[in-house]
């Protein structure tokens, strides 16, 4: 991994900001095990993907199946019944592609990504932030954690502006030396 391309934060739960849930939004989590239940939604985020950005990495549902067999968490994003987009969890280990071993974690700590909410199918201006704060949140619930780490690649200044709104600190915790000790 190219650190001089990213920039990397850490969220203490405590120093999330108030926010005003609007419950029309809400996250399913999904797993390997209900991964067919969810194969509509999953194609969906997939389609958003494509249309948003021009990104050759973008998942394929065999490796969007990959990442739930290694561990790491899709949470769906939704609005009423309509799917607008995902993020990604691991309580376990900082992953890179959310299939692999990269560097641990501590017990009380949760790395997070690989977030999209559609840029077309949004219902709302306010929607991306909302994606992250909310998201924020439910994830640091679910899996009961209070720090939260994440980075965002340098040209994504939209990324970055949505986690300095919510709390989140540069901090450097991806180890240069790939986790090995």
């Amino acid at each position: 991994m190219d650190l001089t391309n990213i920039v990397q934060f850490r969220l203490f739960k405590k120093n999330l900001p108030s926010h005003n849930f609007d419950k029309r939004y809400w996250f399913k989590t999904i797993s390997s095990a209900d991964f067919s239940d969810n194969i509509t939604h999953i194609e969906t985020v997939i389609k958003y993907h494509h249309e948003d950005l021009d990104w050759n990495e973008t998942p394929t549902k065999e490796i969007v199946h990959e990442r739930l067999k290694f561990g790491s968490q899709c949470h769906l994003w939704m609005y009423e019944n309509t799917c607008l987009g995902w993020h990604w969890t691991n309580n376990d280990c900082v992953t890179i592609d959310w299939k692999s071993y990269y560097q641990p974690l501590e017990k009380n700590e949760i790395y997070i990504g690989g977030a999209l909410v559609s840029r077309l199918h949004k219902p709302h201006t306010n929607s991306s932030l909302f994606f992250y704060r909310q998201g924020f949140e439910y994830s640091f619930n679910l899996n009961n954690t209070n720090t939260m780490y994440l980075y965002s690649d340098d040209w994504n200044r939209a990324s970055a502006i949505l986690c300095y709104k919510n709390g989140f600190t540069k901090f450097n915790f991806i180890k240069e030396n790939n986790g090995k000790t």
